[in-house]
């Protein structure tokens, strides 16, 4: 018999580019009616970790999670040995990737006038992910820049601040070069740490679903479905449903700063057991 439990498995924290901290997420998942729930910051742990006292004081599952970044897609790693040395190593070589793009940003912004740096960056975010949103949080923490920000887009909320200044057109929206492991690497190694490959919000990066199809030749085990997004997931449900891939479900909650809130209990009932047991093949 199935044992179907409400998920959550795509949250992030102040761990990456996230405004909650991981015990915020569980608790406020937990009052949701979640059962199961994954802390997936981009390319690191160490969410999860601190996550781990504050779930089992609430009875919630704790999933252990990781949203890997690369060329085009995001894949998700459900399921990882947390403690595998050689997983953490990965994510450790993703990160400095990402913190070269998070140079080349400040480098534009620098150009434009605002005293922003890599210190201030890793000063306020000293054991996170940084990416561009981070960025933007420490300016909007830095007195100077935060008022450079208010003289320019002062009629703007934070997150139209951040569109303006890191979307396609913004000051640090475009980049000369980007540094991404390919989504092959990220699959074999969340694999090789005993974990599920799930792309994540596969509606945002493929024009159609058939695009995903090298991904499901290079081990993909699953897609995933985004409540908050409704119709957009259907084609790529459908396509799933025709291939026999499992999904997944998923907030991708960042807190306040997007209007993607934590799931309650909807669609998202999944059997956890029967999912999982997909991991032995990668014993």
């Amino acid at each position: 018999m199935e044992n179907r439990t409400y998920i959550d498995w795509h949250t992030h924290t102040i761990y990456s580019d996230g405004l909650d901290s991981p015990d915020t997420v569980v608790r406020n998942s937990k009052f949701k009616g979640i059962e199961s729930l994954a802390i997936t910051d981009h390319d690191t742990l160490e969410g999860y970790w601190e996550a781990v006292p504050e779930a089992a004081k609430w009875r919630i599952e704790l999933v252990p999670g990781v949203e890997v970044s690369t060329r085009v897609y995001h894949i998700l790693g459900l399921g990882i040995d947390p403690k595998n040395p050689e997983f953490n190593a990965f994510l450790e070589k993703v990160q400095g990737l990402q913190a070269k793009v998070c140079e080349q940003r400040i480098e534009k912004l620098q150009a434009a006038g605002y005293p922003i740096t890599m210190e201030k960056l890793k000063d306020a975010f000293p054991k996170s992910r940084i990416g561009k949103y981070n960025i933007f949080m420490a300016m909007v923490q830095d007195e100077a820049c935060s008022e450079m920000m208010m003289k320019e887009y002062g009629n703007f909320p934070p997150r139209d601040m951040f569109r303006k200044i890191f979307g396609t057109q913004g000051i640090a929206g475009k980049i000369e070069n980007k540094y991404f492991v390919r989504a092959g690497e990220a699959i074999a190694e969340i694999h090789k740490a005993g974990g599920i490959a799930i792309v994540a919000h596969p509606f945002k990066q493929a024009d159609n679903p058939e695009n995903l199809d090298s991904l499901v030749e290079k081990g993909l085990d699953g897609l995933e479905i985004q409540p908050n997004y409704g119709k957009d997931n259907d084609p790529f449900l459908e396509y799933a449903r025709s291939r026999g891939l499992p999904v997944t479900y998923g907030s991708d909650s960042h807190g306040a700063t997007l209007d993607r809130p934590l799931l309650g209990r909807g669609e998202n009932l999944l059997d956890t057991e029967s999912f999982f047991a997909r991991r032995e093949a990668y014993a």
